[in-house]
């Protein structure tokens, strides 16, 4: 009796959800105990992480979070993007206010056009297939941190920034109508919703206050994910995993001329793009700068789950994201190494 009491408790412990959450707590405990054991490292890194957030990432984010937030809710947009529909149904399959969000995504960067994703579903402007489209075309860096952080500040050349930034702004815009061309006989219901009413500020008094608070919450969720992820990245060079996962791929990079310090960045980028981007810089070679454009699209894990902390609200899975973000990545290496080896 005892026997078959340990073998279903064995059973249960494997099930592939009960494992997961075993692996996940264990993981949790040990980076517990990491901190624990060398507090003073692992303080800095949270400090550094809040400071990368708070002087780099939120002067530029704020302003444009809250002003696309302020647009969304007066609704006089959509009226206005209405006129788009027929261009943005031949394009990607989605109405035209995607027009708008694709446009703001591009020249305010991560993660604004999740976040315009996730107001457009929540009042109704856009169904879950739409924004599933638009979180294709629609979640892309911006010109200040491509251009002028890692192209005029890392590589310190404008043109690589120009560069970098085209391949990923154009490999996005293909992904988006490749997408929609892949899906074109699949059934829509769209749901059209000609009712939006326009607020203005004589009959909501209280939109600017709304939408301070309503940006200050996705702002504190962006910055949680940027400290946690810096801290991450702290503990794995702590245990040397870069190093050990880098020696792992050198046989394998060495047969594509690869060298290990693309290989460092890649993986660096992986996680964290900044860190990714800054590690690449440090090479001016055409697979450097096309490495750079991959990781630049592929975001990082740290980007990508502050973008599904909203796309969520728009019923985005998780994996479909990844997928897109994957594919964008590769197309971008593959203009950006055309663009380079053209030039």
């Amino acid at each position: 009796m005892r026997t078959t009491k340990k073998t279903c408790l064995l059973k249960s412990f494997f099930k592939s959800e009960n494992l997961q959450d075993s692996i996940f707590t264990l993981l949790i405990l040990m980076i517990m105990l990491l901190i624990t054991a060398n507090p003073n490292r692992y303080t800095s890194g949270t400090i550094s992480g809040l400071k990368l957030f708070f002087f780099s990432v939120l002067p530029g984010l704020f302003p444009f979070m809250f002003l696309t937030k302020l647009l969304t809710e007066l609704g006089f947009l959509f009226k206005i993007t209405q006129k788009l529909d027929k261009l943005s149904h031949n394009l990607f399959g989605t109405p035209g206010v995607s027009i708008y969000a694709f446009l703001m995504s591009i020249l305010s960067g991560y993660p604004i056009g999740a976040k315009i994703i996730s107001d457009l579903y929540e009042k109704n402007l856009i169904t879950s297939q739409d924004a599933q489209k638009m979180s294709v075309f629609c979640t892309t860096s911006g010109p200040i941190f491509i251009i002028g952080s890692v192209g005029s500040l890392m590589f310190r050349n404008f043109k690589i920034g120009m560069v970098l930034y085209f391949s990923h702004i154009f490999s996005s815009f293909l992904l988006g109508v490749f997408y929609h061309l892949l899906t074109k006989k699949q059934n829509h219901n769209r749901q059209e919703n000609n009712c939006y009413k326009i607020i203005t500020f004589s009959k909501q008094n209280h939109l600017i206050s709304y939408c301070v608070n309503q940006t200050i919450n996705s702002l504190f969720v962006v910055g949680a994910y940027i400290t946690i992820f810096y801290l991450l990245g702290e503990i794995l060079d702590a245990l040397n995993i870069f190093n050990f996962a880098t020696k792992l791929c050198i046989p394998v990079a060495n047969k594509f001329n690869i060298s290990n310090n693309d290989i460092s960045g890649i993986l660096y980028g992986i996680l964290e793009v900044t860190r990714g981007a800054k590690t690449l810089s440090s090479s001016t070679s055409i697979l450097s700068i096309s490495f750079c454009s991959m990781i630049l699209s592929f975001s990082g894990i740290s980007i990508i789950m502050q973008s599904m902390a909203f796309l969520k609200n728009a019923q985005i899975k998780t994996r479909n994201f990844v997928l897109s973000k994957c594919v964008h990545s590769i197309v971008s290496f593959i203009i950006c190494y055309l663009i380079l080896i053209i030039l």
